[in-house]
């Protein structure tokens, strides 16, 4: 396994900074789907390897998830550079869908009962947080980032890696959405290797004048 990358407290705020930048914007675009106020909190940044994340996963560690997850799935590049990317944005189940009823505007409907149309909702909201959130970073990073269709799962927690390699680094977005109506944690994820996190790095410290 790649030796674990090396944070200073200063290289942390920043990385912390971009993504309230990216992640405020998210916000603005979100709450136009959903026709309601919505307020982020400022995001935490933590760094695992995939492996570390799985186990917390699997054993209901992150605050505000549960064993069943709405997982919403975008790979990005940027062709200029190594930068490589998988994107997910992580609700738990009961949260996911409680949002889908909302843009569906079918606040009175059991969550049971929202079946038919979830998989394009989730799929809908998946694309407008992420590809707001990745359109920020790619100015802060001074690339373009292209970016796949979003792959919409709902999965059991220690299923979401089970197929995948479990030695790269996960940059981990915690993030709390508040309607006016409900609150709901979830969690941006950024699955890539060491070169592209390095890539990151240099962009965000190149952005904030950190040298």
């Amino acid at each position: 396994m790649s030796s674990e990358p090396q944070l200073s407290e200063l290289e942390r705020d920043a990385l912390g900074e971009a993504f309230n930048l990216a992640l405020g914007e998210a916000a603005s675009s979100f709450a136009d789907l959903v026709q309601e106020e919505i307020h982020i909190s400022v995001p935490s940044v933590d760094l695992l390897t995939r492996a570390e994340l799985q186990r917390r996963l699997s054993d209901q560690q992150l605050p505000g998830l549960g064993d069943q997850l709405c997982a919403i799935n975008q790979s990005f590049s940027a062709g200029d550079t190594s930068l490589r990317t998988q994107t997910l944005l992580l609700f738990a189940e009961s949260g996911g869908l409680e949002i889908v009823r909302r843009m569906l505007g079918q606040a009175d409907t059991p969550l049971d009962q929202i079946t038919e149309l979830e998989q394009d909702a989730l799929g809908e909201i998946g694309n407008i947080i992420i590809n707001s959130c990745m359109g920020t970073l790619a100015e802060i990073f001074g690339t373009e980032l292209l970016g796949s269709l979003p792959l919409v799962q709902r999965t059991p927690a220690s299923q979401l890696f089970s197929h995948q390699g479990q030695d790269e680094w996960v940059l981990v977005v915690r993030i709390g959405l508040t309607m006016s109506s409900h609150s709901t944690t979830g969690y941006v994820l950024f699955l890539m290797d060491l070169p592209s996190f390095a890539v990151v790095m240099e962009r965000v410290r190149s952005y904030f004048g950190m040298g």
